[in-house]
């Protein structure tokens, strides 16, 4: 097969990264994630390192009552730089500030190349259910994983962020994951051919043979018990754990089974309102409400906040409707887009 040629593209207001082909297709490159000035003092440091400032002078300091703080020393004169410091006005003063090493660094770059892939011949995009299809059945739990440590981490210290996250991939979503998964593989098992060994049945599973007399056992009941855990975990920590220990026991399934339904709404909802995020804090997007008003920005981040919650148990695919909705109203074509950001990275 002949290798497409690649040329990255850079969105100048957000810093979003594409691979765009040859063909035009634009693959994820990597989308540096923005937010308003962060919560932690490191966080806020490394926004302070991308904008210029000298950092070498700031150190971050935990106090004995858990309040965090950035010290400045400044001639050997220690300083705390409170919020209105105008080192922070200077960095506020766009709006937003950069830092790549805040959450979803691929969202949006991601959802565009769902929402807009064409196959070879094709006039028509193949559509974000499918192109989500196509990531294979494992990529879902490789996928949760990764997220509910990242939960697990942030819980103590950024609360905030951490209920923008677990709207999405919860307690909920992960029960019905493991409930889909035994459902999945008792298929499986029933499909495969029973050999016998001295007159007892067996089946092959997983690399393993198992008489049919402790398939309960050995696959259902472990599975079943480690379900269970999941549905009882009350923190992010516990429930990391729990879907970890589930996973530990996964058989692995063909690549084709389905994805979870649950999974899927709760992609789509996550992408969908990120990505939404990124063009109303960097893109000069705005919403349009219920009523068919014209939001401003700081409106339309409220009204966005709102649909996610109306949405979060299983609307996620309305938030996927809103955005397509949202880049029609603002006149967005996606491909047009990313054409414009190659086309100025290579002047």
């Amino acid at each position: 097969m002949r290798k497409t040629k690649e040329t990255n593209a850079t969105c100048p207001a957000c810093g979003t990264q594409f691979a765009v082909t040859g063909n035009g297709v634009a693959v994820a490159v990597e989308n540096k994630a923005l937010s308003k000035l962060p919560g932690t003092v490191q966080e806020r440091i490394e926004a302070l390192r991308e904008k210029g400032v000298d950092v070498s002078g700031l150190f971050a300091l935990q106090g004995s009552t858990g309040g965090q703080y950035v010290i400045s020393n400044k001639g050997g004169v220690l300083t705390v730089l409170n919020d209105d410091d105008p080192i922070y006005r200077a960095i506020l003063s766009q709006g937003t500030v950069s830092n790549p090493r805040l959450f979803r660094r691929w969202v949006m770059a991601q959802m565009f190349h769902m929402l807009s892939y064409k196959e070879r011949f094709r006039k028509e995009p193949v559509g974000v259910t499918e192109m989500i299809h196509r990531m294979g059945y494992e990529y879902q739990w490789r996928m949760l994983l990764d997220e509910l440590h990242a939960q697990m981490k942030m819980e103590p210290r950024d609360l905030a962020s951490f209920s923008e996250r677990n709207r999405w991939f919860n307690v909920r979503v992960v029960e019905a994951m493991a409930q889909e998964y035994v459902e999945n593989l008792t298929r499986y098992v029933d499909a495969q051919p029973v050999k016998k060994c001295e007159g007892v049945p067996y089946k092959r599973v997983g690399g393993e043979n198992i008489f049919e007399q402790d398939l309960y056992n050995k696959l259902y009941g472990p599975l079943n018990r480690a379900a269970g855990r999941i549905r009882s975990a009350k923190n992010a920590a516990q429930l990391y754990n729990a879907a970890k220990a589930f996973d530990d026991l996964r058989v692995r399934l063909p690549r084709e089974t389905p994805q979870c339904k649950a999974w899927i709404d709760a992609y789509k909802g996550a992408g969908a309102s990120y990505t939404m995020q990124n063009l109303l804090r960097f893109h000069g997007c705005t919403l349009i409400d219920d009523h068919g008003e014209q939001l401003d920005k700081d409106r339309s981040l409220i009204f966005l906040s709102l649909q996610a919650d109306r949405n979060k148990n299983g609307g996620g695919w309305r938030m996927l409707a809103m955005l397509k909705k949202m880049l029609d109203d603002n006149g967005i074509d996606i491909q047009k887009k990313m054409k414009e950001w190659s086309q100025r990275k290579t002047k």
